[in-house]
């Protein structure tokens, strides 16, 4: 995997169970509208770890960095200009193949997310894990009119300074097509309205940060 960098556009909604989400990734209104119904959709678990500096520069920036553990690949992602309003989310995301953990910023493989980090930290500033997120996920890719999205289930735990907190949760990325269409809205407040979806108002990040004093 080279590194890949673009916008990410997301809708990001809370459940308030984890057999309400297996209700929704095989409902009737998901599967008729799905690039492969009859696919399995069996649940893969993954792990990742978010990592900040000692002195937590990239939390005072809005960056975050993770890796996320997904069987053999450990692909990290480095999250820009993060905002999340109603729901919605957007960021400068860029992703690569990396080790398994790192120590500091000279462990990450020459690529954009080290090139970016050079420009605010030097080499050997050291990186610690501040959360730890593990989630069972469903995935889905979706087609409505020009649009097309991947619809995601998480179920897990977000862990950070000894404390817990469980997640149930939707995610439609925008893969093309447009977000604010007609009817990609109109199926979204469908999905709302049936399974007691409430728009996020944090990322998996943002909640574990949220757990170290002085943090929002």
């Amino acid at each position: 995997m080279t590194s890949k960098h673009h916008i990410e556009h997301e809708i990001k909604l809370t459940a308030p169970s984890a057999d309400v989400l297996e209700h929704l990734i095989d409902a009737p209104q998901v599967r008729k509208l799905a690039l492969h119904p009859e696919a399995s959709f069996a649940p893969k678990h993954f792990k990742a770890t978010y990592y900040d500096t000692p002195d937590w520069i990239l939390r005072e920036l809005r960056w975050s960095l993770r890796t996320r553990y997904e069987g053999e690949r450990h692909v990290s992602t480095l999250k820009r200009n993060s905002r999340i309003e109603e729901g919605y989310s957007s960021c400068e995301e860029i992703e690569q193949l990396t080790p398994r953990a790192f120590q500091s910023v000279a462990c990450i493989p020459e690529g954009k997310i080290s090139e970016a980090l050079h420009e605010i930290l030097p080499p050997v500033t050291p990186l610690h894990p501040r959360v730890e997120v593990s989630m069972q996920r469903r995935k889905r890719e979706i087609r409505i009119g020009d649009t097309l999205l991947e619809l995601v289930t998480d179920a897990g735990v977000i862990s950070a300074n000894d404390k817990q907190h469980t997640l149930y949760e939707v995610e439609l990325e925008l893969l093309e097509g447009d977000m604010h269409d007609t009817a990609v809205q109109s199926f979204i407040r469908q999905l709302r309205e049936t399974y007691s979806l409430d728009p996020s108002t944090a990322s998996k990040h943002q909640i574990g940060l949220s757990h170290y004093p002085d943090t929002t």
